[in-house]
């Protein structure tokens, strides 16, 4: 055997001290400079015109904003009109941007250069004279003759270049601002992949180097891999919700984000903050990017969510419970699957970042754990970097580095046990370790770039201050609101529940069955959580979902403690009853409701659980009362009789413990189970669980399997049945309203409309002729039977039927209140046993009381993928992206936005999409909306007639096109360092 002498240790030792600080040294500033190395832009001319003869052309820059802008022409004749302007003129199409306009118009025999209301420039026409408006990061400039005559310090925004006076010598440049699309130098990748070799380097090191000083310990025990029963009933509600279950709120919008990414070049927001990158946040997006480039099927993009709860299940029933736990039984595992499953499914199951800041938390709560347990370094330097890139991807990933501070005193008590591990280690593994985040943090953007993409995520928001923190929970409680529904109320409010419990019984010592140290720690880091909470910019109750695994671990412990008895006197036992009772009758005192369309058959997702006629968070609280209140005056009935030994539990008490798992099993199957039962009920219709299925069969486009358009509403106008006209009293046929109906209603007499607007009559009626319901009209697949109204004040309106012999076959009452806007209602002429004639019946009484509606008519349908080719882009809006795996959203490329023609808007909750074409906002539909009339085409989802459409197509009509310019695509060298003009 080869032995070592002292001096040759010694040697090895100082070799070891410094070659780890020279690898942890050069890790560290190989991150830096991999922030600051240089980038590759790609830059987007556009040169205009591109042939004599100028004709105005749409150019929807996106941002709004041109990065650089230059118009040259000669003196034109002195004659009035617009020589050039960037937006539309006055009268055409669309509404403003918001922004300043450029116009140069000649007036009175001189030229006058306009931006906004601003006059800069005015000089007489005629002679020879070279005009030039300069854009930059300055603002405007005017040139006469190559000298500067006037400046502007405002850069106006471009949508098109418009002229109606077409000068031949006018040629305009303009440069779009693509700074966010940038791709690595290799000067930067060549710093990224040395700072990564000299971190893993310097890790094996440290590894290597642990061994001869720590104690050895299993990471996973023996057999882990093997099955357990509670794992295959985890991985089949897994696999199962990815399939059946509901959308989470931003799924919509990431997929969309991930969609353009292949035509903007970077991972943006889309749909505000002027597509700004999520950087410094967001490199998980690339994962899901990869994914969507393969299928944008919701079960395909749940699958990384699914397979991350996997992980994190085996991480909290191998590694962590345990840690928590002295010797868990099976029953102990079956109530951590249970609530596993009542945490995850609600929150976790979709395309948003907390399922990677679920299992970074609790993959770094390990490590931080072995390293205590094995006085060890190495995992804490490997926990260092995992809670940097849990951290790069979205701000709550903060809860990653919690186990850090709540274990700081056994941490530091570490390091001066390893005496071995000296500062110039120590120093080059902390810094190395923590500049591994900015690579995961500026892989894709330059540091200028990062600072303006935080700069407009700020102005524009919403960005709330720490002291609003209190709306995240007002939001918890309130039943109105998704953010508030039961699926999401029993987790939180159980958490909240379990960590007063635990942090009360650790307090007195009374926690049997768990190691203390440990649970004060995650007792710590939950409660550090809900802290770091108040500090993220917006308050939403799904940013819970990240203490997921904190969450699962409290609740499990808690039941685990009390089972051994950490809860025996009477006193106790009723007194947390009591108070649990409480918290669940206020977690259970709201609708079991979800995203958008995700409720559709689901039971109870428009009222309060009940029970025979009475309310479960009711029965629950006072179930909960009286056990507590039986159970309090047993108590004091056994004190009294001076017999200390009993006040142990009675028997018929009920634990905390007992109820918790009670509540977690009964939220678990009735989310479970109400969502089969809305896959059942609705299976010839859509569901989000039925068309996955579907997609697993060979359908592919989701909701629009089931959805029809009706391009043309007169084609469905019913035929009278003979030529007797409507009864008018107070009506007028084809007049009596304030704003024009749907075309083609009111145009003639086949499309009649009546109306009593302003019409000199204090009460009228209307009785129309009968129409002819067409054969098939009451089959399930029919589209329903459709009557267009408009309406304000006292009035009413009814749909008469009757037989082909005129006996009556029953009739229907539509609400004609619609704030006098034009609106569809849609009857099922199935609840009218047959009917085979219809007509409209309406009235109104009291000055200003006014009602108009339309002949009925069955729409005559086309499926939507034939109506809009599904390669055709669209504007699709983001709450219903997710369910229209088939489209592609209008592309983001080169500085502008794609002119569509369709617009897929989300039905009657089509103002959550606001934000898109909202210029404040930086929405990338602003610029179609000022450049296109907008004209609805109804949909309509085959098997369910009273449905309001759940998608709302509309058709852009564009008064002009992009036409007449040459683009030209470049890219150049740019500084990280090098800043530009705000963008917006």
């Amino acid at each position: 055997m080869r032995t070592v002498s002292p001096d040759s240790s010694s040697r090895m030792t100082g070799l070891r001290r410094w070659g780890s600080a020279g690898l942890g040294l050069l890790s560290a500033v190989a991150a830096v400079l991999f922030v600051l190395a240089p980038a590759e832009q790609h830059v987007t001319t556009y040169e205009w015109p591109s042939a004599p003869g100028p004709q105005s052309t749409a150019l929807p820059l996106f941002p709004y904003q041109p990065e650089r802008f230059d118009a040259n022409f000669d003196c034109p004749q002195p004659r009035d009109g617009l020589i050039l302007a960037s937006t539309p003129p006055a009268g055409q199409t669309g509404e403003k941007l918001g922004g300043p306009e450029l116009t140069v118009r000649a007036e009175s025999g001189s030229a006058v250069v306009k931006v906004g209301s601003t006059e800069v420039a005015k000089r007489p026409l005629g002679g020879a004279c070279a005009w030039r408006v300069h854009v930059d990061a300055g603002g405007t400039t005017v040139e006469v003759d190559g000298q500067p005559v006037a400046h502007h310090p405002q850069r106006p925004i471009v949508s098109g270049l418009f002229t109606e006076s077409p000068n031949p010598s006018l040629h305009v440049s303009v440069v779009a601002d693509t700074r966010f699309d940038t791709d690595a130098s290799v000067l930067k990748i060549f710093f990224g992949i040395l700072a990564a070799l000299s971190l893993l380097a310097l890790l094996v090191l440290t590894i290597r180097w642990d061994a001869r000083f720590t104690r050895r310990a299993r990471v996973l025990p023996r057999r882990w891999w093997r099955p357990r029963p509670a794992d295959l009933v985890v991985t089949v509600v897994l696999f199962g919700w990815s399939v059946i279950g509901p959308l989470t709120v931003d799924d919509g919008y990431i997929v969309s984000m991930l969609k353009s990414r292949a035509d903007a070049g970077f991972v943006g927001n889309y749909f505000r903050w002027f597509n700004a990158p999520e950087a410094p946040f967001g490199w998980f997006y690339e994962v899901y990017r990869l994914l969507a480039g393969i299928s944008a099927h919701e079960v395909w993009l749940r699958l990384p969510s699914v397979v991350i709860g996997l992980v994190c299940w085996i991480l909290l029933d191998r590694l962590l419970l345990p840690r928590l736990i002295a010797r868990p039984t099976a029953w102990t595992r079956w109530v951590c699957a249970a609530v596993f499953l009542l945490w995850y499914l609600p929150l976790n199951i979709g395309v948003r970042p907390e399922p990677w800041i679920v299992l970074g938390s609790l993959v770094v709560f390990a490590l931080v754990e072995r390293a205590l347990a094995t006085n060890a370094v190495a995992p804490l330097a490997i926990g260092i970097v995992v809670a940097g890139a849990t951290v790069a991807v979205t701000p709550t990933g903060v809860a990653a580095f919690l186990p850090f501070v709540a274990a700081i005193g056994g941490v530091l008590r570490l390091l001066r046990r390893r005496r071995d591990f000296t500062w110039p280690p120590l120093i080059g593994l902390l810094f190395a370790t923590g500049g591994s985040a900015l690579l995961f943090m500026f892989y894709d953007q330059t540091l200028s770039t990062v600072l303006e993409a935080t700069r407009i995520r700020t102005q524009i928001g919403p960005s709330y201050e720490w002291q609003k923190e209190i709306t995240r929970y007002t939001t918890l409680l309130d039943p109105t609101v998704v953010e508030g529904a039961l699926n999401r109320r029993v987790p939180i409010l159980l958490m909240l529940f379990c960590l007063v419990a635990l942090a009360a019984l650790l307090l007195y010592r009374r926690t049997p069955g768990l190691a203390a140290a440990a649970n004060r720690r995650l007792a710590i880091c939950s409660a550090l959580y809900l802290v770091a909470l108040m500090f993220t910019p917006t308050k939403w109750t799904h940013h819970f979902g990240a203490l997921a695994g904190f969450g699962v671990l409290l609740i499990t412990v808690v039941v685990h403690t009390i089972a051994r008895g950490a809860l025996r006197a009477v006193w106790a036992r009723s007194v947390t009853v009591a108070v649990l009772a409480a918290v669940v009758a206020l977690a259970l005192s709201a609708p079991d409701r979800w995203w958008y369309i995700s409720g559709l058959g689901v039971l109870w997702t428009r009222d309060n659980p009940s029970v025979a006629g009475f309310s479960v968070a009711n029965l629950v609280l006072a179930g909960g009362v009286l056990l507590a209140v039986a159970g309090g005056l047993v108590g004091t009935w056994r004190h009294a009789g001076d017999r200390p030994a009993d006040q142990r539990a009675v028997r018929w008490l009920p634990s905390a413990g007992s109820l918790l798992v009670l509540v977690t099993v009964a939220t678990v199957l009735l989310e479970v189970g109400s969502m089969v039962q809305a896959v059942a009920k609705r299976w010839d219709t859509y569901t989000i669980g039925r068309a996955n299925l579907a997609s697993l069969t060979g359908r592919t486009c989701g909701l629009e399997d089931w959805l029809g358009a009706e391009p043309d509403r007169g084609a469905g106008v019913l035929r009278p049945v003979s030529a007797e006209p409507a009864r008018l009293a107070g009506f007028l046929p084809n007049a009596g309203f304030p704003s024009a109906p749907p075309a083609p209603y009111g145009s003639d007499a086949a499309h009649p409309v009546w109306g009593s607007y302003q019409v000199p009559s204090v009460s009228g009626a209307l009785t129309s002729p009968w129409y002819a319901l067409p054969p098939g009209a009451s089959a399930p697949d029919a589209p329903p039977l459709v009557v267009a109204r408009a309406g304000s004040g006292t009035t009413s309106l009814r749909i008469e039927y009757a037989r082909a012999d005129g006996s009556p076959a029953g009739a229907q009452d539509v609400d004609a209140g619609t704030d006098g806007a034009w609106e569809d209602a849609r009857l099922d002429p199935a609840q009218a046993p047959g009917a085979e004639r219809v007509r409209v019946v309406a009235n109104y009484d009291g000055v200003g009381n006014w009602v108009a509606v339309s002949a009925p008519r069955l729409p005559v349908l086309v499926p939507t993928t034939r109506l809009v080719p599904i390669d055709e882009p669209v504007a699709v809006d983001w709450p219903n992206a997710f369910v229209l795996p088939c489209r592609r959203p209008a592309s983001l490329a080169d500085g502008k936005v794609q002119q569509v023609k369709y617009r897929f808007a989300p039905g009657a909750d089509r103002e959550l999409a606001g934000m898109a074409y909202d210029p404040a906002s930086g929405g990338p539909y602003a610029p179609l909306v000022q450049l296109a009339n907008s004209r609805e085409v109804p949909t309509y989802l085959r098997g369910d007639k009273l449905l309001q459409e759940p998608v709302t197509v509309f058709r852009l009509d564009y008064t002009v096109t992009e036409r007449g310019i040459r683009t030209t695509r470049t890219t150049r060298p740019v500084s990280s360092l090098a800043g530009g003009p705000p963008v917006g």
